[in-house]
């Protein structure tokens, strides 16, 4: 075992270690946790047997494993942004309902005055 694929191996575990001891992890909904969890055991068994990423590839019918991290790298970016979209649309409407709340109880409160 080479120096990088030790220094790998502990980064993704130190991730993955961090992202599930998070005080605020409760909040993480279960099937993202299991999907860091997957994520991190593809990436040890990636720098473990790189060659793997070869076969898969190959079976696959894309020439090159790198093009094949690629392509799956290139999808979860384009995953987490549309998930990071579609929360900050839920936000915003929690924030517009929570200003109409307060806007209301405003209201009544100065009409008892």
């Amino acid at each position: 075992m080479i120096l990088i694929q030790i220094i790998l191996i502990l980064a993704f575990i130190v991730f993955l270690f961090r992202f599930l001891s998070n005080p605020s992890s409760y909040q993480i909904r279960a099937w993202t946790k299991i999907l860091a969890v997957l994520f991190v055991i593809l990436a040890v068994i990636t720098v473990l047997f790189p060659n793997s990423t070869n076969a898969v590839a190959h079976w696959l019918g894309i020439s090159r494993g790198a093009d094949l991290l690629l392509y799956f790298l290139t999808l979860v970016v384009i995953f987490f942004i549309f998930n990071s979209y579609i929360q900050e649309k839920r936000l915003q409407k929690k924030i517009v309902i929570l200003a109409r709340k307060i806007a209301i109880m405003e209201a009544n409160h100065k009409k008892i005055k």
